[in-house]
């Protein structure tokens, strides 16, 4: 199948999304031209903010192949994915991804995703949500990382 067939199925399924009272988003991601995981958004049936459908498409992906890591896959996605699904594709080791709308196209109908890939380009200081590191006085937080400290912890 071509990339524009794999997106035309995405928009199929997140046509067949919002007529079911979702967001309207879908995913799918394919291996050797064979569908290994889809997903829709499902946030507001689960209320789970995390129910992106690039997410719910991974999350099946790694269950049918076994393993998280997916590189070597190809995610398709109806709309160009938000930076917590970057994020979540970067983790997955897929290298290609192919949209339908664009991040600059979505923001007619919603302008969260445009909004948050503006806050990423922002000084940490200037962003609405402040990170504040917060060191505890008598534990390092490295120490989960280091195999002698979380061994029988």
């Amino acid at each position: 199948m071509t990339h524009q067939a794999w997106v035309a199925q995405c928009i199929e399924l997140a046509l067949d999304n919002a007529r079911q009272g979702q967001a309207p988003f879908a995913a799918l991601v394919v291996q050797d031209d064979r569908r290994v995981g889809t997903g829709v958004n499902d946030v507001k049936a689960t209320q789970d903010v995390a129910g992106h459908a690039e997410i719910r498409a991974l999350q099946a992906a790694a269950r049918h192949l076994g393993t998280r890591r997916l590189a070597g896959c190809v995610l398709y996605t109806s709309c160009e994915p938000c930076p917590m699904c970057l994020g979540a594709i970067f983790w997955s080791g897929i290298t290609q991804v192919y949209y339908g709308l664009s991040v600059a196209e979505q923001a007619a109908f919603d302008e969260l995703p445009a909004f948050q890939y503006a806050e990423l380009c922002r000084a940490a200081h200037e962003r609405r949500v402040q990170l504040v590191q917060a060191t505890p006085d008598n534990l390092d937080p490295r120490d989960p990382f280091n195999p002698s400290r979380s061994a029988g912890a």
